[in-house]
């Protein structure tokens, strides 16, 4: 991933594919990324098929049988041997017969019914057999639907998108983006820039940063065949007239309003009307071209410094009379001259770069609205090695647009504004540019370095958006976090383990003693059956029987018993915890291109994590359109 950083392509192909993959119908600043969801497992996959072991074959009738058979087969086979003999002697020959017949008769119940049993057991076998079978087939057919669907689950998820385009929901007129590196800035505008030219839009660029943030965006508008066009102040001051097409109390209001910010905040005082009376004088006394350098010159000749007998002076001799006539007109207190002073000295600072030899020229004569062209990329940086004359350069042409923004004919909805660097424009300016961008349908985009002081305020603020990138400051980070929001959550609180071992010992002794006497006494008749021994003259009918039982027992016991227990317990506890959704610290270690955006839309605020990356738009598994379940920032 950090490979795409480099957002500038190294060949004019590269760039040209690039601006295209960029280019959408649709607004984008971004892309969000979305983890596929987690294969679903089969639903077969706990249903492995169960053998169950058919039952065995009843033969309880039959081994009944068989037992019987074998029980009468002892009784059968002399039946028969007896039959057998009688038959030999009654009828010589016909012993054999009776023999055979006897012996299969007493055989047959016991042989038959284990032949029926076998029968009946291969059945059961042959059976079993073809049921084991066919479950393995079946086991066979279930691996395979679980193993199909497997497979079409992670196709699906090797498949699935994974960058998702990330846009405005409420079309707010106005986005503010906080934080930021250069290549973050110049990411966001070449991701966001190229899709919001593609649809036949103009938008210009006031890069105020020194960091060149328009440079890829510019190179990508190029790539595609759109007109780019690129100024560069005050080197080429020529191009831009800033001070053309207006009238003395519109330049007076222009330049007062700048030289007014740029005073120290502990020494501003309301002297707008002042300056703006001054500088007014002097426009209405100066014929066209009307430049810094003659102004200034103009400024001095009412402070009595300027030298007259210069013939290289920028003023010609009539605007030197006019001016010196009105001398007495404008006063010389002390608060004027100083006035005069200090105007004289802020305005030198921009008179120095401009030339005589090169007056504005006539298409620069025009303002700074008609760089808005119907389609294509305008961009004017400022930069300078002083940084007094780089401040009100910037403060002049912040008020100049901010001019020409109130005039009509601008091209409304079709057109966008970018302010790069804008932190020490001040609140106040701001808010008016931001009404008037509102006002004319003017799309506008301010890129702060630092969320601090102030322009806090302009988060959240009435129909606009806002980016928030890296925030190194401890500070703005949390102002951001803050802004952000927080969240009820639960989280781990408290982790319990507690160990616990019990003893237990004990002993026993027992001795037991018994003693048994016992006498019987029986007399048993005796009846006989059949004959009795001729002899036997006195054959004894009843007995007469005694007994004497003595027991003694003696018996002891000896017990002990030892017992050890161990327990462990573990507990853990949860707590609802109101906290930042994101924290300070993640905010200060975002990559240089991630983001965060914040909105409102009517369905209630959104909040999502982002990259502007534009190499993004080359990998593979990206998606043409917003994720369907965008709106929560994920964690």
């Amino acid at each position: 991933m950090d490979a795409l950083l480099e957002s500038r392509s190294t060949g004019r192909g590269e760039s040209y594919e690039l601006a295209v993959r960029l280019s959408a119908p649709a607004e984008r600043w971004g892309w969000e990324y979305v983890l596929p969801p987690a294969p679903v497992p089969s639903p077969e996959a706990n249903g492995f098929p169960v053998w169950r072991e058919p039952r065995p074959p009843d033969t309880a009738r039959l081994e009944a049988w068989r037992a019987k058979g074998v029980r009468r087969l002892p009784r059968a086979l002399a039946l028969t041997g007896a039959v057998w003999l009688l038959a030999t002697v009654a009828v010589p020959g016909a012993g054999l017969v009776v023999l055979v017949a006897g012996v299969s008769v007493s055989v047959v119940p016991v042989v038959f019914p284990v032949w029926r049993i076998r029968s009946v057991q291969a059945r059961a076998a042959v059976a079993r057999k073809e049921g084991y079978r066919r479950f393995e087939e079946e086991v066979l057919r279930w691996r395979a639907r679980v193993t199909a669907h497997n497979e079409a689950e992670r196709a699906r998820v090797e498949a699935a998108l994974l960058w998702h385009p990330v846009g405005l929901w409420s079309g707010p007129s106005r986005v503010d983006v906080f934080g930021g590196t250069a290549d973050g800035w110049a990411s966001l505008l070449a991701t966001w820039g190229t899709s919001l030219l593609s649809p036949r839009r103009g938008l210009l660029v006031v890069d105020l940063s020194e960091q060149d943030v328009a440079s890829g965006l510019a190179e990508l508008t190029a790539a595609v065949g759109d007109a780019v066009t690129h100024i560069d102040l005050p080197a080429q001051a020529a191009r831009l007239d800033l001070l053309g097409g207006m009238g003395a109390d519109q330049v007076a209001d222009v330049l007062a309003q700048a030289v007014h910010t740029a005073r120290r905040p502990e020494s501003r005082g309301d002297l707008r009307t002042l300056d703006a009376e001054l500088i007014e004088a002097v426009v209405t006394r100066l014929a066209p071209p009307l430049t810094f350098r003659r102004l200034v010159a103009g400024l001095e000749v009412l402070q009595r410094t300027y030298d007259p007998a210069n013939e290289q002076g920028p003023l010609q001799a009539s605007e030197v009379t006019a001016l010196s006539l009105h001398v007495d007109t404008v006063g010389s207190t002390g608060q004027v001259q100083d006035e005069l002073r200090f105007l004289a000295a802020t305005l030198k600072l921009l008179g120095r770069e401009e030339s005589l030899d090169t007056p504005p020229t006539a298409a620069a004569s025009g303002a700074l609205a008609r760089l808005w062209p119907p389609t294509g990329l305008t961009v004017i940086t400022t930069a300078h090695s002083q940084h007094r004359r780089k401040d009100l350069l910037d403060r002049v042409v912040f008020h100049r647009l901010l001019h020409d923004l109130r005039a009509p004919g601008l091209p409304g909805q079709h057109a966008a504004l970018v302010i790069a660097g804008a932190d020490r424009l001040g609140l106040e300016n701001l808010e008016a540019l931001a009404r008037q961008c509102r006002r004319t349908g003017v799309r506008l985009v301010l890129m702060l370095e630092r969320l601090r002081g102030e322009l806090k305020e302009l988060l959240g603020s009435s129909d606009s958006a806002a980016v928030l990138m890296r925030l190194g400051n401890a500070q703005d980070a949390a102002a951001a976090a803050e802004f952000i929001g927080r969240g009820h959550k639960m989280v781990l609180s408290q982790v319990t383990a507690q160990t616990g071992r019990t003893f237990t010992a004990g002993a026993g002794h027992s001795i037991g003693t018994s003693e048994q006497t016992g006498a019987t006494t029986g007399v048993s008749f005796l009846r006989s059956r059949g004959w009795t021994w001729p002899w036997d003259r006195n054959p004894r009918r009843w007995t007469v029987s005694d007994s004497l039982t003595a027991s003694r027992g003696h018996s002891w016991q000896e017990t002990a018993n030892l017992s050890q227990a161990d327990s462990t317990s573990h507990s853990t506890t949860q707590a609802r915890v109101y906290e930042f959704e994101v924290k300070p610290t993640t905010i200060q270690s975002l990559p240089p291109t991630a983001f965060i955006l914040v909105e409102n839309p009517p369905a209630g605020r959104r909040t999502i994590a982002g990259d502007c990356n534009p190499g993004i738009t080359l990998l593979d598994r990206v998606a043409p359109a917003p994720h369907t379940h965008q709106g929560a920032y994920r964690r």
